[in-house]
């Protein structure tokens, strides 16, 4: 089987570790896989995969107009084997779903994440959203794959769609690369990934002061880039327990979660954030960190019963129930959490299944 993988997203952030995991499967699944997206021709030359990369507009809203147009006249210049079938971005499906079917090539939509941009801009992706799903409910064979039951469950309250159209793909974790190792003597809080408002990122500084203050003696670490960066940069040069980084390579980031403690899943309680499924989440866990949050659908874990080493709270009693918990703690208490966080994903988190359930969705497509 030969999967084209069209795709906004680019390779060279946090963003992309699913895409890359998934490819990767495939892969090992005796499959290839061409990914098509913007990154720079030739940026990929290490990878196990075909890359094609197509030029973006720098211009929020225009973005993937312009890739897809890129795309079109790719697949309409190409021949393709028979056993081709493609993986294709909700954000570039309205524009070339036309042209793969006049190839005679089935496809699958992705959709990791509805619109998350803030104001205007999302008005305008949600739109977008919108055509693409309606596209996948008017035909006669193509599927969509999503991360959650939440998510699956949004999708109808916007989509009249039949619920045989969807395969749930939540984020997994590479277990080898993300594993414990003995943990700092200081009390270490993280948080990796894009470090925006509308994360509720900036919830998570006052957290760090208010357990200092209670005599606790923490650290937090933040790894990525955001609209907040900036801000928490400053707070990091004043408060010695802050440290900010921006975006690393994901192998200095797992060698940092598996010396650190919690796991911070700051998001709020939001349509958007309900019916996400984490990778941070499952890295932390895999670290054999403790985890604590926010309570909702999107960063419990389906299974979410018997975790002592998960603390989801009310937004409004985020830092009282924190400071609470993290007093609760001790060297003894937290290895053995920390223990039963890797077990968990040892038994649950691997890539193994999603990459499973995609393969048998693409396959069923050259059927």
């Amino acid at each position: 089987m030969n999967v084209l993988w069209f795709t906004g997203r680019r390779f060279d952030n946090f963003c992309s570790t699913t895409q890359s995991s998934l490819a990767t499967g495939i892969i090992g699944k005796g499959h290839s896989v061409h990914i098509l997206n913007p990154d720079e021709q030739g940026s990929h030359s290490d990878k196990k995969w075909k890359h094609t990369g197509f030029s973006m507009s720098s211009i929020p809203g225009l973005q993937s107009r312009k890739l897809s147009r890129g795309m079109k006249t790719w697949i309409q210049q190409n021949e393709f084997d028979d056993d081709t079938v493609a993986i294709v971005d909700w954000r570039v499906l309205s524009r070339i779903h036309g042209v793969l079917e006049s190839k005679d090539i089935p496809w699958i939509m992705m959709d990791r994440s509805p619109p998350a941009d803030p104001g205007i801009l999302s008005l305008l992706q949600w739109s977008v959203w919108k055509k693409s799903w309606r596209i996948v409910a008017r035909s006669n064979s193509a599927e969509a794959c999503v991360v959650s039951n939440g998510h699956m469950d949004l999708v109808h309250s916007k989509v009249k769609i039949s619920s045989d159209k969807f395969s749930i793909i939540p984020a997994g974790v590479d277990l080898e690369l993300f594993s414990p190792s003995p943990k700092e003597e200081t009390l270490t809080m993280i948080y990796h990934g894009r470090l925006d408002k509308h994360r509720g990122i900036l919830s998570l500084p006052m957290l760090a002061s208010k357990s200092v203050q209670s005599g606790l003696k923490v650290k937090l670490h933040l790894i990525g880039e955001g609209d907040c960066f900036t801000q928490l940069k400053e707070l990091s040069k004043i408060n010695d327990y802050i440290e900010v980084q921006s975006n690393i390579e994901q192998s200095k980031v797992a060698e940092i979660l598996s010396k650190s403690h919690i796991g911070l899943l700051p998001m709020p309680n939001t349509k958007l954030w309900s019916i996400a499924s984490p990778l941070k989440r499952s890295e932390y866990a895999a670290s054999g960190m403790l985890i604590f949050g926010i309570n909702h659908a999107g960063h419990a874990f389906p299974q979410n019963k018997n975790m002592d080493w998960v603390k989801l709270v009310e937004q409004y009693d985020f830092h009282t129930d924190g400071i609470e918990w993290f007093k609760s703690l001790d060297i003894e208490s937290i290895e053995k959490l920390s223990k039963s966080a890797r077990q968990f994903a040892e038994e649950n988190l691997s890539w193994d299944n999603s990459v499973e359930t995609l393969v048998s969705a693409l396959t069923a497509q050259l059927n």
